[in-house]
């Protein structure tokens, strides 16, 4: 597995309140989230990664206010799609 490094001042432990593993955790669970929310990754990749279950992850999303739906999915479009599969 690869690694990167995030610099960030040394007071930003203090400020937040936070031990320097769990910034590290808050950002790795940040940047999974992310790349879920932009289709990048899937919930079990995303999961797998944070060693979550899969339902453990879809409920971090509400955590970041992350729809767990495509929003974007075009419904009508989706059920003129089906339509047109049923009829063959």
């Amino acid at each position: 597995m690869s690694t990167f490094q995030i610099t960030y001042p040394s007071e930003l432990v203090a400020v937040s309140g936070q031990a320097p593993e769990r910034l590290e955790r808050l950002a790795r669970e940040a940047l999974l989230v992310r790349l879920y929310d932009l289709g990048q990754i899937s919930s079990g990749q995303a999961a797998a990664l944070l060693g979550l279950a899969r339902r453990e992850f879809l409920d971090l999303l509400g955590t970041y206010h992350v729809s767990v739906f495509d929003e974007e999915l075009d419904l009508d479009a989706e059920l003129q799609r089906s339509a047109e599969a049923r009829r063959g």
